[in-house]
């Protein structure tokens, strides 16, 4: 009895192994996309994201975030660490996680005014996190204060400030989370630009804080 598949390639004589062989080399270019396409972010068929984030050198990641976050990660860790050690690449690289971000260096007007330092603000659009205690938690901040300590300057020193951005599609869920942090119900992103300074800086309608300084986060900071 043949083990030839029908619309094969193999001449009949050919053995079990090389039946097998065939197969297996067929699912691993059956794709639904052409190959010229793997190395795109939004064509990359889901499965393999993990590998073109990979190849791309992403340097956080976490299985359980949704695929639109994914694919947005892969999409800006070009520019993250074409611009590494920059105001621009945290900024990049934290809007990949769908995070509206302002940064505060020392030397802005309201910034610390310690040299080598700066503020992170981060409000919080979704959870990416497996824990539901709320969108501000000690597993979010543990995320972003990775994901800006990868991109940073290595020698600045900084904090990170998370709160809530109340978008209209869950602004209810956000308001009655029992997260501890603050609302900012008019904060407004400051784009950054690659070799320009940040103007001054401000967060409205803050009534907690949850900082770096709150926590004792071994092994991140």
């Amino acid at each position: 009895m043949s083990n030839i598949e029908p619309g094969s390639l193999l001449p009949p004589n050919a053995t079990t192994l090389e039946s097998h062989l065939e197969q297996v080399i067929k699912a691993a270019t059956d794709l639904p996309v052409p190959v010229s396409r793997l190395w795109e972010p939004e064509a990359c068929p889901l499965s393999l994201l993990p590998w073109l984030a990979w190849a791309f050198s992403v340097d956080e990641w976490d299985d359980n975030w949704p695929e639109h976050i994914k694919r947005q990660v892969v999409q800006n860790s070009f520019d993250v660490h074409r611009y590494k050690g920059t105001p621009y690449a945290v900024q990049q690289a934290l809007d990949g996680l769908n995070i509206k971000t302002q940064l505060r260096e020392w030397w802005a007007p309201d910034g610390s005014q310690t040299p080598g330092t700066m503020t992170v603000v981060a409000l919080i659009n979704e959870n990416l996190t497996d824990n539901d205690d709320g969108l501000i938690t000690r597993e979010m901040l543990e995320q972003v204060t990775r994901v800006v300590k990868s991109a940073r300057r290595g020698v600045i020193h900084f904090d990170v400030e998370l709160g809530l951005s109340l978008e209209e599609n869950f602004a209810l869920a956000a308001a009655a989370s029992p997260a501890t942090g603050f609302i900012d119900q008019e904060f407004e992103p400051l784009a950054v630009v690659p070799g320009e300074l940040s103007n001054g800086l401000s967060a409205a309608a803050v009534s907690y804080q949850l900082c770096l300084s709150d926590i004792n986060l071994e092994g991140i900071v």
